[in-house]
């Protein structure tokens, strides 16, 4: 899919979790501009299968509410993972994030996933051809969706993308 392209959320097939998931739970760090900070939500549950992972590269914030950050400074950022979905809020919105060291996420859906959703598109004659098209997708405007910059399969089952800026992330595929 072009990362050009605009669709609306109702054509987008997003990744669900397998019913009885447990729900990865929301989680609130600083992220400090001087240094990388790598954060990794995981599925509570005994084997803490990962779920996402944020990494924001050293001098990845920019301003906060039109005020320019430094090096010396920092932000405390919520991740709010989406109930029953491979999706995320990334907050605080008024975050704006530097173009020149920009964060990047990870989803983990290897072992959660139900992959049976693409029996909902004519598009994926299997589970693994949907896998195949999953990107992750930012929200730009209220309910239209583009694939985010750099999204790509990194290893097995997971998937990663550079996100811009804060606001909404699903991994998803088109319908």
């Amino acid at each position: 899919m072009p990362t050009d392209a605009v669709l609306p959320i109702d054509d987008l097939l997003i990744l669900p979790m397998q019913a009885g998931t447990p729900q990865p739970a929301s989680a609130s760090f600083w992220i400090h501009n001087s240094r990388q900070t790598v954060r990794r939500l995981v599925h509570p549950e005994a084997q803490l299968t990962p779920y996402l992972e944020l990494t924001f590269p050293a001098g990845a914030l920019s301003s906060l509410s039109g005020v320019p950050l430094t090096d010396t400074d920092s932000v405390l950022v919520t991740v709010d993972p989406w109930p029953g979905q491979y999706g995320f809020t990334l907050s605080p919105a008024a975050l704006t994030l530097n173009s020149a060291a920009l964060p990047t996420a990870k989803f983990f859906f290897g072992f959660y996933a139900d992959a049976g959703v693409a029996s909902q598109s004519a598009k994926y004659s299997t589970a693994s051809d949907y896998a195949a098209a999953l990107d992750i997708w930012h929200e730009v405007t209220v309910a239209q969706w583009r694939v985010a910059a750099n999204s790509a399969a990194a290893g097995v089952d997971a998937v990663s993308a550079t996100t811009a800026t804060t606001g909404e992330y699903v991994l998803a595929a088109p319908r």
